[in-house]
């Protein structure tokens, strides 16, 4: 089969554009390859019919979009292609996606803008079981020009993602930027470990495999309590290695799904350490049935027996120690829609009848990156 090459794509760039934005928010993507037969363009995981041009070309308009960011590929004779006239490309699990960002107030954050930048580094640091694990580091930009300590924010991915994951899905580095530039946020070092016990490091880096599969969750490991346990590992590395702030009141930590589940029993575990804890669509239960969990039926259990990991132990009385002197800010934030609703009720339950203080948020949608952002962005005006 007789394929365009990217290099040709390229030159035809002048006559065909993969998007070309109007500025009501209509998109219209173009797809060039003669021998096609069918070409579907995947956006946000809905599936559009793409339409032949004389041309050869394929081409979707689409209705008026809400500023957002929109991840998109296509699907060419069943076959997953990124646009090669895009060269904007992230990584979710293991699929690669194309995306475009329309700009408003909010989405503006997440785009790259003319300011100064902090760094971005990934650095591997020792573990338990003689390992060297990774993570990724971001530096505010007045870091490398001054001797100043920083607070820190830990910031956890959820299942499927890695060290990563908060970068190029979140648009971290360019909402710090950003708000740092616009004076909405503090200067902060901000920590991305990853949570995967059975990675050493993302996919990209690490390639060795579990039980001969890629795995992108792993719930019994998730459940075993090591990551929080070794929590320490990463914290004795970061302020050994980075001038930070080592008191409870320049201490965050926060994450998304499986990262809200870690940062909440990392942060009753550890429960003088930190003074800001963000909790965004969090699962909070260490009792998993398949057959209730994430239904109607879902139970909010913190079972202890002579089998439950140390850092699971003692949830209600953790949290009591927690709470005796109260976190500067405990927040929670989840959509209506997500299937992890149930379960957010009844923790909230949990704090009010124990009178424990915290800040809740509920938006439309579902689990998805799109509220992630937006946790992000409201979370961290709120810290140090």
């Amino acid at each position: 089969m007789r394929h365009l090459s990217i290099l040709s794509l390229l030159l035809l760039s002048s006559l065909c554009f993969a998007q070309q934005i109007s500025s009501e928010g209509i998109v219209t993507f173009t797809y060039t390859n003669p021998d096609a037969q069918h070409v579907c363009l995947v956006l946000q995981g809905e599936y559009y019919d793409m339409a032949q041009q004389t041309d050869g070309s394929f081409s979707y308009t689409s209705d008026k979009l809400p500023d957002n960011l929109y991840q998109y590929y296509f699907l060419v004779d069943g076959n997953h292609v990124l646009d090669p006239l895009n060269p904007r490309v992230m990584r979710d699990v293991n699929i690669y996606f194309n995306y475009l960002i329309l700009p408003n107030d909010g989405t503006s954050l997440m785009e790259y803008h003319n300011v100064q930048h902090g760094t971005v580094e990934q650095v591997y640091y020792p573990a338990a079981g003689n390992r060297m694990r990774r993570m990724s580091v971001y530096l505010p930009p007045s870091y490398s020009t001054g001797k100043d300590y920083y607070p820190v924010l830990y910031l956890l991915h959820g299942s499927g993602g890695d060290e990563t994951a908060w970068l190029e899905l979140g648009r971290a580095a360019q909402i710090l930027d950003n708000m740092i530039a616009q004076g909405k946020c503090k200067q902060m070092i901000v920590v991305f470990p990853n949570g995967n016990m059975w990675q050493d490091a993302s996919p990209l880096a690490d390639y060795r495999l579990l039980d001969g599969k890629v795995k992108w969750s792993n719930r019994d490991v998730r459940l075993n309590g090591q990551f929080e346990e070794t929590f320490s590992d990463v914290m004795a590395f970061i302020e050994r290695n980075y001038r930070t702030v080592t008191k409870k009141h320049s201490r965050a930590i926060a994450g998304l799904s499986m990262g809200g589940y870690h940062a909440m029993h990392i942060s009753h575990y550890y429960n003088q350490l930190f003074d800001y804890i963000g909790l965004f669509s969090p699962v909070y239960s260490t009792y998993y049935d398949p057959k209730t969990t994430n239904t109607e039926n879902t139970k909010l259990d913190f079972p202890s027996n002579k089998n439950t990991p140390r850092v699971y132990k003692n949830v209600q009385k953790d949290l009591q120690r927690q709470f005796k002197t109260p976190p500067a800010l405990y927040y929670i934030a989840i959509g209506r829609d997500d299937f992890l609703f149930a379960e957010n009720v009844q923790y909230r339950a949990l704090l009010d009848k124990q009178k424990y203080p915290y800040i809740y948020v509920e938006t439309t949608g579902g689990h998805t990156w799109d509220n992630w952002r937006h946790y992000l962005i409201d979370f961290l005006p709120r810290i140090f």
